[in-house]
């Protein structure tokens, strides 16, 4: 399996067993579901999927010298989400915004998924927490696999880098101790600006908080009036779409028509129902041998 990736270029995956468990049918589902959820209606540019997502979490903790059970784990991290990635967090109470995780010993247990994990070596019950893979998750302001990947991936989609920058950011990249950091006190402050922006103008956004809201309400409605079920949530963008758009219902397709038709002047007075989660980072850097968050090492440097 070669592609030219958008954010590594030029990648490959030769493994057997993680073709046989790509080539599975709920893995592939998640070719169908964009990353950027409802927002992607508003901006078609958006076109980074879970599928492309996963196998970049996978090429990375790969470059990271991770091994395999937790290379593994970065294909199968995002395997619960629902259609239309994150909307669903605006429908349910989700704190964190991860409601897929709930989710995900139900999709791990497929018995094409199941069978592709055993015939690996690994047990299902291995990929349920990512929590135990600490190169591919950490909380928030920490770096982790999952963390760099959806970033440089939506941030090259969105403009806010460039592919050179990207590659940049991913050669002063090291593992220490167990942990991502970085090895440049500058590509650090970068790469932390450049996070910052894509948390501001996209990802907690205002317009992405009336996006994700004003789909979710079209989602709230069409299972009000029995056009979509709970396990329609557990599809792809196209299946929900399609019920979305057959329902013949007029709140859906106003609400449709604001998310597709998306005007900066709809943001007048507009009081989101659930809002964004924020996001920023304070990734690990280490010089002259000691490692130190980058906001640590900026303090020390004031004089």
């Amino acid at each position: 399996m070669r592609w030219d990736d958008r954010v590594y270029g030029e990648t490959a995956i030769d493994d057997p067993g993680l073709l046989a468990l790509i080539a599975t049918p709920t893995f592939q589902r998640l070719a169908g579901i964009r990353q950027a959820g409802p927002s992607a209606l508003a901006f078609p540019f958006k076109t980074v999927t879970r599928f492309e997502h996963s196998l970049g979490v996978h090429v990375l903790l790969r470059r990271l010298g991770a091994d395999r059970k937790e290379q593994v784990a970065g294909l199968l991290h995002d395997v619960s989400h629902t259609a239309f990635s994150h909307a669903i967090d605006f429908l349910v109470d989700s704190e964190e915004q991860d409601h897929h995780e709930d989710l995900k010993p139900r999709f791990l247990a497929r018995p094409d998924l199941a069978g592709a994990i055993e015939a690996l070596g690994f047990r299902v019950a291995d990929f349920v927490d990512d929590s135990v893979f600490p190169l591919l998750e950490r909380p928030l302001p920490w770096l982790c696999a999952d963390r760099v990947d959806y970033f440089l991936r939506d941030a090259i989609t969105c403009r806010v880098i460039d592919q050179p920058t990207a590659w940049r950011f991913l050669e002063h990249l090291v593992v220490v101790d167990g942990m991502i950091a970085f090895d440049d006190l500058d590509v650090a402050r970068r790469a932390v600006d450049r996070y910052a922006v894509m948390n501001r103008d996209w990802w907690a956004s205002p317009t992405e908080a009336f996006l994700y809201n004003e789909f979710a309400d079209a989602l709230l409605e069409a299972m009000r009036v029995g056009a979509l079920g709970a396990r329609d949530l557990l599809t792809d963008d196209a299946a929900v779409m399609a019920k979305l758009e057959a329902s013949g219902n007029p709140v859906i397709a106003e609400k449709l028509a604001r998310v597709r038709r998306f005007e900066p002047a709809n943001l007048a007075g507009f009081v989101p129902r659930v809002v964004p989660k924020e996001r920023r980072i304070d990734p690990p850097v280490i010089k002259d041998g000691q490692l130190r968050r980058l906001s640590d090492w900026d303090r020390s440097s004031v004089p």
